[in-house]
């Protein structure tokens, strides 16, 4: 659809709804964000799917917050490890979450909340959540918390995956131009990216990047996955009738629905098994995380993995991933320091191990990479089942994948 500003006060109507539906949905957005047509796009991506015979679905693609502090002389020698934990439960507190979980070894503090995960180094915080959380209201309790053990702001990036339910969200996340305006108080420097199609799958990315260079420590690596229609006889595990925090009955659950493939045991894990549905799970290994967070849903079935692990191809992590979920369709996006092996590889033109040539069983829809600072390089792909009307042409007409890359 195209839409121009005049267009955005009329509510579309829904494919495979009625006006009325289509109505009450985009009542429910509110004005800030119906005057915004950049949002009101990417909604129609996933309005256009909407079942109004559903009364509530949960919002998985989660909002992803890392923020990096410079340490100087006069820093605490723990950073910000050096804090008690009721700073993090305040900052949690903050965007509407409860820290439900946590463990911890000499490098990295992680924290399973209520939705998704915080993790804490000595120079970094991570926060991940899903569902209606307020991400963005925290920011100012983490830019208080190094503000204490006397550091610097040197890097934040705040990034999601386009919301599967966005009439749902609460403000600032109500629309991309909210988003962008809260970012731009805090992080006036900034600069926003929007990776992939906006009416389809895509990432909204903002990078505030104060690294003072050359420097010797860009070695990060960042990949994340987001997978929609998942296997049935996986979804079915992450049902309970009882909450259960990390024991047998947990243990079960990874070894029924294989996750313990993915997570094995030379990893520290905590995990959640939520009621009447739902699951989380952090793992730590030295300076390593994993954390997968799983909605089983029929109608909004929905996983999420991500891991900072440092491999030169990313093709058999992926892959392990993918086998035990198997998604109809899926998004990875991979953020890559220049010092990285992984980053290394791609600067080279080697495989990274998320190109095509490794997936087979899928077909690529789109590919993005964007090189958003000096050797800093983020690259998206969507893939989708071959199967699926997406790759048949079917619904969105896909040019061969070699020529469907945007720089």
């Amino acid at each position: 659809k195209n839409m121009s500003t005049d267009d955005v006060s009329q509510p579309p109507v829904l494919a495979g709804t009625d006006a009325t539906a289509a109505e009450q949905v985009v009542t429910r957005v509110g004005p800030e964000s119906a005057s915004d047509p950049i949002t009101l796009m990417a909604m129609w991506g996933m309005m256009k799917d909407f079942d109004p015979s559903h009364d509530r679905a949960f919002e998985g693609p989660e909002k992803r917050l890392e923020i990096i502090m410079r340490e100087t002389s006069s820093t605490h020698e723990d950073g910000l490890r050096a804090l008690d934990d009721s700073v993090w439960e305040n900052v949690v507190g903050s965007l509407h979450a409860q820290i439900v979980s946590r463990i911890r070894n000499d490098i990295i503090q992680s924290y399973v909340l209520t939705e998704s995960s915080l993790f804490v180094m000595r120079n970094r915080i991570i926060l991940i959540t899903c569902g209606t959380t307020t991400l963005l209201n925290s920011v100012p309790l983490i830019l208080d918390a190094i503000s204490s053990v006397r550091g610097e702001l040197e890097w934040a990036s705040f990034m999601h995956k386009n919301y599967s339910f966005p009439w749902e969200q609460r403000g600032p996340h109500l629309s991309m131009a909210e988003e962008y305006k809260a970012l731009k108080q805090h992080f006036p420097k900034g600069r926003p990216f929007i990776f992939g199609p906006v009416d389809s799958d895509h990432y909204f990315f903002y990078c505030y990047d104060d690294v003072v260079r050359p420097c010797v420590d860009e070695h990060d690596t960042q990949m994340s996955m987001t997978m929609y229609g998942l296997a049935k006889d996986v979804t079915e595990c992450f049902f309970s009738e009882e909450f259960h925090s990390t024991g047998p009955e947990t243990a079960a659950v990874r070894a029924k629905s294989h996750l313990d493939q993915i997570v094995t045991d030379d990893w520290n894990i905590h995990d959640l098994q939520f009621a009447p549905c739902g699951y989380s799970i952090n793992a730590i290994r030295d300076y390593e995380y994993q954390t997968m967070h799983i909605t089983p849903e029929d109608h909004c079935s929905f996983a999420s993995y991500e891991t900072n692990s440092k491999m030169e191809n990313l093709s058999d992590r992926m892959r392990v991933v993918l086998g035990v979920f198997r998604p109809q369709r899926f998004t990875i996006i991979v953020i890559l320091d220049p010092q990285s092996a992984v980053g290394k590889a791609f600067q080279e033109a080697r495989p990274i191990g998320v190109e095509p040539d490794s997936l087979p069983e899928y077909t690529l829809i789109n590919r993005t990479t964007n090189e958003f600072g000096p050797g800093y390089v983020a690259v998206k792909l969507n893939y989708v089942k071959w199967d699926d009307p997406l790759a048949k042409g079917e619904e969105t007409p896909a040019a061969p994948p070699e020529d469907n890359v945007s720089h």
